[in-house]
């Protein structure tokens, strides 16, 4: 989700409201004439249902050694260990220039009966947090912040389940930032206009050094997608998400991908080349929308189903992550490209000052 006060050089300041593009995909039957009220209505009890687990939370940590009986199935636990620690610490509608994905798993101990003690889910919510906080702080990155957290469970081993945390920081872009494309229609030849080569990754600036430094290709394409393909909350209201699900490719899995302005500049939705030449490593504006164009159909029309993903309705795109990567052997370079992971959820919209927000 990107900022829409924010300018880039290279793109003009205006699009048209016919270019707004739509990241809710997947839709089920009996429930597509839901009113804004009933949704308000499912918000706020969503809301609600988020602090009162932290108000359960608060209790128990006041009273450790208590022993009530009082426990959640595992589903309901790793759901609202989640939703409290994104809606308290998440900022998923900033404009962010680069993001770390930093991975790692925990054990819950769980009862015969698939459920989690308060007291015992307690204790993981603050070591969670501990550990999701270490990763965070330890990361060298200016103008830092938290994106989002992905809770998702694992293996079985004895009484514990493994519980993968999957979070996601970045650097949130300044005042620089980042407008749409060009006057003409997106659909027939992209968002980017004439202007530099842009360098495939490594934080490398553009060769014209031009604002944004410090931003490559796979930042310039990831921004591009944010802005474009989510949506912003209107004035006065704000977006959070629950049930935070990602997908990405398998590896070696390269999608192929044409389009009909661009029919010679590459084969896949994601950027690679084999055995490169220094000239591989610098995009020019036809292979920055081409990219564009083909990592969008990834992420609206692959990934929502790729690998046996299967998105609830409502769930919607809420932010993409393009890293860069390079193979070597033996010192040499074997190939380049651009790896993808997408995010969605379910997304609630509340008025602004509906919760507090704090910074990890």
């Amino acid at each position: 989700m990107k900022q829409r006060n924010l300018t880039i050089f290279l793109l003009s300041a205006t699009l048209f409201a016919t270019l707004t593009l739509s990241s809710c995909k997947k839709e089920s039957t009996g429930t597509n004439n839901r009113t804004s009220e009933t949704i308000d209505a499912q918000a706020e009890g969503t809301l609600k249902r988020i602090m009162d687990f932290k108000e359960q939370l608060e209790y128990y940590r006041a009273c450790p050694d208590l022993r009530d009986g009082a426990s959640v199935t595992l589903d309901d636990a790793l759901w609202d260990v989640e939703a409290l620690f994104n809606l308290t610490y998440a900022y998923p509608e900033l404009a962010y220039a680069h993001t770390v994905v930093c991975d790692t798993v925990l054990f819950l101990d769980v009862e015969a009966d698939n459920t989690v003690p308060f007291n015992r889910l307690t204790a993981f919510y603050d070591e969670m947090h501990g550990v999701v906080s270490t990763l965070y702080h330890g990361l060298d990155i200016d103008n830092k912040q938290f994106l989002i957290l992905d809770v998702e469970e694992g293996e079985r081993e004895g009484d514990a389940v493994a519980v993968r945390l999957h979070s996601v920081q970045g650097s949130v872009r300044g005042g620089d930032g980042f407008p749409p494309g060009p006057d003409v229609p997106i659909t027939e030849i992209g968002p980017f206009e004439d202007g530099p080569l842009w360098y495939y990754g490594e934080n490398i600036s553009n060769n014209g050094q031009i604002e944004p430094l410090n931003t490559d290709a796979a930042d310039l394409i990831s921004l591009m997608l944010n802005f474009l393909l989510v949506p912003q909350a209107p004035e006065g209201q704000l977006y959070f998400y629950t049930d935070a699900q990602n997908n990405e490719l398998r590896p070696n899995d390269f999608q192929p991908f044409s389009h009909v302005s661009y029919p010679n500049v590459g084969q896949y939705c994601e950027f690679y080349v084999g055995n490169p030449s220094i000239p591989d490593y610098w995009l020019d504006t036809d292979q920055l929308n081409f990219y564009y164009f083909g990592e969008r159909h990834l992420v609206l029309d692959i990934l929502p189903s790729y690998n046996g993903m299967s998105l609830p309705y409502g769930h919607c795109l809420f932010n993409v992550v393009i890293e860069d990567y390079k193979q070597e052997e033996f010192s040499i370079t074997t190939a380049i490209g651009h790896h993808t992971i997408a995010y969605y959820g379910q997304k609630w919209v509340v008025s602004q000052g509906s919760f507090e927000r704090e910074n990890l």
